[in-house]
């Protein structure tokens, strides 16, 4: 993919706990601009309860290592205005971070594994800043400890981008 030193990566919650949870953290922290949107961080810290299949998250790490961007709520209601039913179906956090990144100029990507996002980000004319987990591990430099679940490629995010382009996601 290779993503430019100053590239900011917008993450949603899904691709921060994914990263805990294949171990390539460490290295993306380390390697990458990371942001994030102060409700996106708060749906990981929601998932840190003890339990089967449960990745607990070190939130003050995370904050430590990453920009959380607090989201004015007009923003929030200007991109829901923007993107419509696409934008208004999603959880707070992907529509928060949509909100954040929508009028963001200069270089930066997004990461996000969720179809109303990528729809949603579409329809902001935002689909091409779209980047898989699988890209981002790969530009850090990053090992995964087990193969990237089919999601969070850059082999699924092509088909869903085809398909939001298309008009059937």
């Amino acid at each position: 993919m290779g993503l430019e030193p100053w590239v900011v990566i917008y993450l949603d919650a899904t691709a921060i706990i994914e990263a805990h949870v294949l171990g390539i953290w460490p290295a993306l922290a380390a390697r990458l601009p990371l942001a994030t949107s102060a409700k996106c961080l708060a749906e990981v810290a929601a998932g840190n309860r003890p339990g089967v299949g449960r990745v607990m998250v070190d939130i003050q790490r995370v904050r430590r290592e990453i920009s959380i961007h607090q989201v004015p709520p007009n923003a929030v209601v200007e991109a829901v205005l923007a993107g419509g039913f696409d934008i208004s179906s999603l959880d707070p956090g992907e529509k928060e971070l949509l909100a954040l990144v929508r009028t963001k100029e200069g270089a930066w990507s997004i990461s996000s594994q969720d179809l109303g996002c990528i729809r949603g980000g579409n329809t902001l004319g935002l689909l091409d800043r779209f980047v898989s987990l699988e890209e981002l591990a790969k530009a850090a430099g990053a090992r995964p400890r087990t193969p990237f679940r089919p999601h969070f490629t850059k082999r699924w995010l092509s088909e869903m981008r085809t398909r939001a382009i298309l008009g059937t996601l």
